[in-house]
């Protein structure tokens, strides 16, 4: 099982190596650098002669179907490819137990499921609703740990696990704000739920929160678990077990986890869905060895083989790839944007050099604004005056009516994402496979409703 991952790993290095010159191409330079003629000749033919709606099937890999658009031998070539290295990011309903079904049911988080669910963002309902049916879905012995959230935020997932199906959770979070509004939530819903069945106040158990922070680059096992000791009540004598969750660890906390996880004898298992991989601190090429507090590569054999990712790959990774999807059979006019900042982008350089690749002001929807009104609101803040005939000048005007080409372009370089993606994944299931954990990765959440939607747990 091993070698056939680390095969898959070579495999997607080799392919992600191959198309370096258009996934690692920012959009902002489409204009700048015409990076619609870097495409390969049969490319662009192929992109001059589709609608953007029918770029919809790009990115679409994950499933057989039937279509009319002839396709490159190359990009049909990589789609066959993608379907067998890449994860599947299709969301299935499982089947649980029999106990599974029992513990759901007579749950006070099903029986009261209003409660719980009340001034809770849809995205989150549905995201804590998967994530505890897949903590009961465990093997009924993995159930008595108590569970630890480190960056728990306001405490939602605890408090369904804890108040909602009896878990005892602990949760650290370095932001005293959260802290103290996960407690007030806690007390509220407690209220509620006694109110509502007073039967409920004999059984249940309140998460525990710390305003705390983890150093996570030193990490003390020991000390770790003494704080843990203390928080809880248990003695050095009592038998104490745990296990870690995660629900989106943003960039180095996720890898941070699964060291400590491994760290700690009593840490028994850990389930993680992980975000941000932009933001994922990395091995630089002359450092392969380096200190173990990188971010990725995380296993000894992506390491020794000095596989690399850019941070615009690894931003790509990060995308909504089903939203966006969708936007291009539906409300591709709203993909205008694309090339609204691209064309700004080479006034920007003309006039001001150094601000090349500025953050710019985001959240404007193309299809209300004209490109003169998007570019004000865009540099608000830079201090920069753009007069008029660079927004209306015969270049820019030229650029625009192209932005089709921009939308295809950017099509292409998202079609790599979910492959990036699986090769960041892959790397922490093989780390912690190389150290004998019992390791697997599942499809937890619909991604249309939570994009980062793989789940890795382990248990040793």
């Amino acid at each position: 099982m091993q070698n056939e991952l680390v095969q898959k790993i070579s495999e997607i290095r080799k392919i992600l190596h191959s198309y370096e010159w258009l996934i690692d191409a920012y959009i902002v330079d489409f204009y700048e650098e015409d990076h619609f003629q870097r495409l390969p000749s049969s490319w662009r033919t192929c992109m001059e002669s589709i609608s953007v709606p029918q770029l919809h099937d790009l990115l679409r890999f994950d499933r057989r179907q039937t279509e009319s658009t002839i396709w490159p031998l190359a990009i049909l070539s990589l789609r066959s490819l993608f379907q067998r290295l890449a994860l599947s990011r299709e969301h299935r309903m499982c089947n649980g137990s029999d106990t599974f079904e029992k513990r759901w049911v007579n749950s006070a988080f099903h029986q009261h499921a209003g409660l719980f669910q009340k001034s809770v963002k849809h995205k989150k309902r549905h995201e804590i609703v998967q994530f505890a049916a897949s903590c009961l879905n465990e093997e009924p012995s993995q159930n008595r740990y108590t569970l630890v959230d480190i960056g728990s935020g306001q405490g939602n997932l605890a408090r369904a696990l804890s108040l909602g199906f009896g878990y005892q959770v602990c949760c650290l979070e370095q932001n005293e704000s959260f802290v103290q509004a996960a407690r007030r939530k806690d007390t509220e819903l407690w209220e509620k739920l006694v109110k509502r069945d007073p039967a409920l106040q004999a059984s249940m158990v309140k998460p525990v929160h710390l305003h705390e922070r983890v150093n996570l680059k030193q990490i003390d096992p020991v000390g770790f678990v003494q704080m843990l000791h203390r928080t809880l009540n248990f003695s050095d004598k009592d038998e104490f077990q745990f296990g870690l969750i995660g629900l989106h660890p943003c960039g180095d906390l996720a890898p941070s986890l699964l060291r400590l996880f491994l760290a700690c004898k009593e840490c028994r298992f850990i389930k993680l869905v992980c975000c941000c991989y932009m933001k994922l601190s990395c091995v630089k090429l002359h450092d392969q060895h380096a200190a173990n507090n990188y971010g990725f590569p995380l296993s000894e054999f992506c390491r020794s083989s000095g596989l690399m990712l850019s941070y615009q790959a690894r931003e790509i990774s990060c995308h909504a790839i089903e939203q966006y999807s969708s936007k291009l059979l539906e409300y591709y006019q709203e993909l205008k944007v694309h090339a609204y900042r691209a064309a700004l982008e080479c006034i920007i350089v003309r006039l001001r050099p150094e601000s090349k690749h500025s953050g710019l002001r985001g959240g404007i929807k193309a299809t209300e604004v004209s490109f003169e009104e998007y570019s004000r609101r865009a540099i608000e803040g830079m201090g920069l005056s753009i007069p008029t005939t660079e927004i209306h000048s015969d270049e820019t005007l030229r650029r625009l009516e192209r932005w089709e080409d921009v939308v295809k372009f950017y099509t292409l370089r998202l079609m790599f994402a979910p492959l990036v993606e699986t090769l960041i994944l892959y790397d922490r299931l093989l780390f912690l496979r190389e150290r004998g954990c019992n390791a697997r990765i599942d499809v937890m959440f619909d991604p249309i409703e939570s994009p980062r939607n793989h789940a890795i747990t382990a248990f040793k």
